[in-house]
């Protein structure tokens, strides 16, 4: 029975090892059976695709730059490369090293270490009661850092040995990257035989810092990410996307590198060219880009003018195409205190608040699923007072609103009414209200399926679902209901508007051009009360608390909304400052939606004093702006 045992797990990790050969990682070991027996190498990373907005306007390029590389030759030795390396040390500037770095030169300086190996050690090597990973890690203990304290002209000569030593031996070596060519004449004219001139490629972005980060950046394999790029057939000195677009889609953009053998003194044949990735074709509009971020910095610095806006820093805007879910464009600024601005525009997918009354469209859904709403039924706007908590109101007296008008005038008492009801319950004064973790989910699943604290699924390798509260009251469940309890992502609030726009279908977001929407989920709300929410959101923008942010022709339909929340002014830890948060979401025109759009600026104002109409400003300006 043993020997069963025995023999089924020894061919049970022989299948897993042929799996991991023939199907896991079969590229990677493609890679190096050529390379070991048909002596084929590859070249450095080849030029990769290009991103272009969707009218085909270039937003990340290749252009071309000289590198200095080294190839080492048949007959090379530790002490010729020492020897080039301090020849060439000259031209290094600054250094930085690793302590890896350091005890490998450290060694190849020092007959490889055999000194710090005592006798007896050595022995006992010899008798095959040390291995040789023994003897390796007892030198890597014993080089002390006293033993590494090298001079600056040095740690350059360590530099460059360290890049002689990357990758396979018959693998070019790049120890100097985008030169000058004066810098290459002075290279040249040393005549070393091992050193040659190279054109390669890096990024460049003919509109300057705009979504630079967003875009992303190239460069090493992150260590977490070795064993993935490897199944892919990844060599460790490659250059991939590490993140923004680069990296969501590296596999798109990596170019194929050229394929070279190895004659027999090391010397390369080329077989076959290297070619340019594939392209990244984008929703975005540049255009548009371009108009957001000129009407957001002038209006954030409007602003800031006023004594208002004291904790007002960080904006966001974006516009969609509400049908299939395309970033149209997208921007988060910050506002220095020198007056200059940074890009946030990837906290648009991390960073979340408290959106106020934009959410009012699911709210009202929730009441109509669960019979919470009679439609049409009129209630005298007044305020809610639970027992030992203050009273909630609307921002003002409203008169009698129903479904309908309760989202024009934007009333807080119509919601906390349909929340109390939604329970089973009916409101009197000063009620004991008490509810259950099962209110709140019934109110989130909800919100999930239009994308409130849920991922919208964008194409970007970061995305959070912003914070649910986990105190459960009466009171609580109100606020949630009026948008001033858990938090929300800015980009989570366009595929919101967008999921109204389609009534109830919703799509994932889209940065990369595609033939088709990606379908996610129904919210499961019949269309006579999708009728009543568009109506309700439409008189919004004709009649209601927008009127003034989209000309009327355009025939917008979405909601406004302010949030009470909390700042911590002196940046202790500590929120200590009442501050209000404004948004607003939108879609038009009302049939056959083309755009949507989503502005949001936290913190713009405190309670006491005058609030600067920024998202009212941004809608406006960029309405008239958009060709219709």
């Amino acid at each position: 029975m043993k020997s069963k045992l025995f023999l089924g797990t020894i061919f049970f990790s022989f299948l897993l090892v042929l799996i991991d050969i023939n199907v896991k990682n079969h590229e990677y070991y493609s890679f190096l059976y050529e390379e070991k027996m048909e002596r084929i190498v590859y070249g450095d990373t080849a030029p990769r695709g290009r991103i272009l907005d969707r009218n085909g306007k270039i937003l990340v390029d290749n252009v071309g730059v000289l590198n200095i590389v080294y190839h080492k030759d048949a007959n090379c030795s530790i002490a010729s490369e020492l020897e080039l390396s301090k020849t060439l040390s000259p031209f290094v500037n600054d250094v930085s090293l690793s302590s890896v770095e350091l005890k490998n030169y450290y060694l190849a300086k020092n007959n490889n270490g055999k000194d710090l190996i005592s006798l007896e050690e050595w022995s006992l090597w010899e008798e095959r009661k040390l291995t040789n990973d023994d003897i390796k890690k007892l030198k890597w203990e014993r080089i002390t850092e006293d033993m590494l304290n090298y001079s600056l002209e040095e740690q350059k000569i360590i530099y460059l040995f360290s890049k002689m030593q990357e990758g396979y031996g018959y693998q070019d070596k790049v120890l100097f990257s985008d030169v000058t060519d004066s810098f290459v004449a002075e290279i040249l004219s040393l005549s070393l035989p091992t050193i040659s001139i190279q054109v390669g490629s890096k990024r460049v972005y003919p509109y300057g810092n705009l979504l630079k980060t967003f875009f992303g950046s190239v460069g090493s394999i992150p260590k977490e990410s070795l064993s993935y790029y490897s199944s892919l057939g990844y060599l460790l000195n490659d250059k991939v996307g590490v993140s923004g677009l680069e990296s969501e889609y590296e596999t798109l953009l990596v170019g194929k590198k050229a394929k070279y053998y190895v004659n027999k003194d090391n010397s390369l044949t080329l077989l076959e060219d290297a070619e340019r990735g594939s392209d990244l074709i984008l929703n975005l509009d540049i255009d548009i880009q371009l108009e957001l971020e000129r009407v957001m910095k002038e209006e954030m610095k409007s602003a800031k003018t006023k004594a208002s806006a004291k904790y007002f820093h960080d904006a966001y805007a974006m516009v969609g195409n509400p049908i299939d879910g395309g970033i149209l464009a997208i921007c988060g600024l910050r506002l220095l205190d020198n007056g200059e601005f940074s890009d946030i525009t990837i906290l648009s997918f991390t960073s979340s608040y408290a959106m106020g009354s934009v959410v009012k469209g699911a709210s009202n859904t929730v009441g109509y699923l669960t019979g919470g709403i009679q439609v049409g039924k009129k209630i005298n706007d007044s305020c809610v007072k639970l027992w030992s908590e203050p009273e909630k109101c609307s921002y003002m007296k409203l008169g009698y609103v129903d479904d309908i008008t309760a989202l024009r005038t934007s009333s807080n008492y119509y919601q906390f009414l349909t929340a109390i009801q939604t329970t089973g319950q009916k409101y009197s004064y000063n009620m004991k209200f008490s509810v259950s973790e099962e209110d709140f989910l019934r109110y989130r699943n909800v919100f999930s399926s239009y994308g409130l604290g849920e991922k919208t699924e964008i194409d970007f390798p970061i995305e959070q679902t912003g914070m649910k509260g986990e105190k459960i009251a009466g009171d609580l469940l109100l606020n949630y209901s009026i948008g001033q309890y858990d938090t929300y992502t800015p980009i989570s609030l366009l595929q919101y508007i967008n999921t109204i726009s389609n009534y109830g279908t919703r799509y994932a977001l889209r940065i990369k051009k595609e033939d088709k929407s990606v379908f996610l989920n129904e919210v499961g709300l019949e269309k006579n009360y999708y009728d009543r929410i568009t109506e309700g959101l439409y008189q919004v923008f004709h009649g209601g608390t927008a009127s003034s942010y989209v000309k009327e022709d355009l025939q917008a339909v979405g909601k406004t909304g302010t949030s009470e929340t909390f700042y911590d002014s002196n940046q202790d830890g500590v929120v200590d400052t009442e501050v209000i948060n404004s948004t607003v979401v939108f879609y038009y025109p009302r049939e056959n939606p083309t755009y949507s759009m989503v502005v949001v600026a936290p913190y713009l104002t405190d309670t006491s004093n005058y609030t600067y109409p920024f998202t009212r400003n941004v809608s406006l300006k960029m309405t008239n702006f958009l060709p219709l």
